[in-house]
């Protein structure tokens, strides 16, 4: 019943006809109900690249009721909209909404690859002959949650990719990840769980635990909900390192500026990356876990150059970041805050009041100066 009346609030929303009451009660209702946010947002997504087909059906609605007028044919309307005097608006904003929920249905049915349901909102994608692989990505923009054959729940972050074999639960459960993950892994004694990223490889029985391991980042973090996991480090096979319940293991990846003599020089002797295991961090207001923030939509960041929260919020809002030649201290800014829900536009706005810098938005291009 809940999610029902989500769609129909969604549908309002799109179709520019919900009050303030109605968003205020979307918003109370997805805070309910956090695994919707990532359907809703993605069908969200869908419909505004739709939206010039979606214009010229509500066009063509407005077209259909003037023509309808002229030619003199009477429009009904409910008692309540004759007492007031505004059938035609009363009409044209229920046919609004009925035509926007009638569209929306066609959305989500488009969209039923990638959520069938609440329990298991993408299906395992479909193989092809090129490849053995089964592949799950998300885009900057969006998050999304799986479930693997296992049972095991996945949530990816924005940017990211999963990928597993054919064979995956035959003897070993055995995923790869290029970004940011959260898993809540169904446990097997007999099939060990495994993950392989960037610069690490982590065995876990059963367990809920964050991986992070985006390409461009300069560490790989895995953050330990509950449960325990087996972290090995690539250029130390031998060494494994047990982490516990609210821990963090951070291992840093070879800076790339790397000069070319430097890295001959070590070539025979690979650089052993930096360890450094700690606990993971809480939002003091709410006791909120800011590694896996982010699968409750929120972006929290402490003490962060306005370079680096940049990077993420490219992944966060699906745009790219440009800092002019004059933003140089900008960019070094250090900034602490939280996004829950924030617009691209008003994120920005936010972060003005902590330093000035002007800013302007060309497409999904952020131009950032002093």
């Amino acid at each position: 019943m809940t999610q029902d009346r989500l769609w129909e609030l969604l549908a309002k929303k799109l179709a520019g006809e919900a009050s303030v009451h109605e968003l205020e009660e979307l918003q109370d209702l997805l805070r309910k109900e956090p695994d919707m946010h990532y359907p809703m947002q993605t069908i969200t997504d869908l419909w505004f690249h739709q939206s010039n087909q979606t214009e010229d059906a509500l066009g063509a609605f407005d077209r259909h009721l003037a023509r309808m007028k002229d030619r003199g044919i009477q429009i009904e309307s409910t008692a309540s909209q004759t007492e007031t005097g505004h059938s035609d608006t009363g009409t044209r904003r229920k046919g609004r909404i009925a035509l926007v929920t009638l569209l929306l249905t066609a959305v989500i049915g488009g969209a039923t690859f990638f959520f069938v349901k609440k329990d298991a909102i993408v299906p395992p994608p479909t193989q092809t002959m090129a490849s053995v692989n089964s592949e799950v990505s998300t885009r900057n923009g969006s998050r999304s949650k799986l479930m693997l054959p296992d049972g095991t729940q996945v949530w990816l972050n924005a940017g990211s990719k999963i990928t597993y074999g054919k064979d995956f639960g035959n003897a070993l459960r055995e995923v790869t990840l290029v970004g940011e993950a959260y898993f809540d892994v169904v446990k097997n004694v007999e099939k060990p769980f495994l993950i392989h990223a960037r610069n690490v490889d982590i065995k876990v029985l059963g367990t809920a635990f964050n991986v992070k391991s985006y390409p461009t980042d300069k560490t790989t973090e895995t953050s330990l909900i509950r449960g325990s996991v087996e972290v090995s480090i690539k250029n130390r096979p031998n060494e494994k390192i047990i982490l516990k319940p609210k821990e963090k293991l951070v291992v840093a990846v070879e800076e790339a500026g790397i000069g070319a003599r430097i890295k001959k020089a070590v070539m025979a002797q690979r650089p052993v990356p930096k360890v450094v295991l700690d606990r993971i961090s809480y939002e003091p207001v709410d006791s909120t876990v800011i590694e896996t923030s982010w699968v409750e939509n929120k972006l929290i960041f402490r003490d962060e150059s306005f370079g680096e929260l940049a990077r993420k919020m490219e992944r966060w809002y699906g745009v790219q970041f440009r800092f002019e030649e004059n933003a140089t201290e900008i960019e070094q800014m250090r900034l602490t805050g939280t996004f829950d829900g924030e617009t691209l536009q008003q994120a920005l706005r936010a972060l003005r009041i902590t330093g000035y810098f002007n800013y302007r938005i060309d497409k999904n291009e952020v131009i950032i100066s002093k």
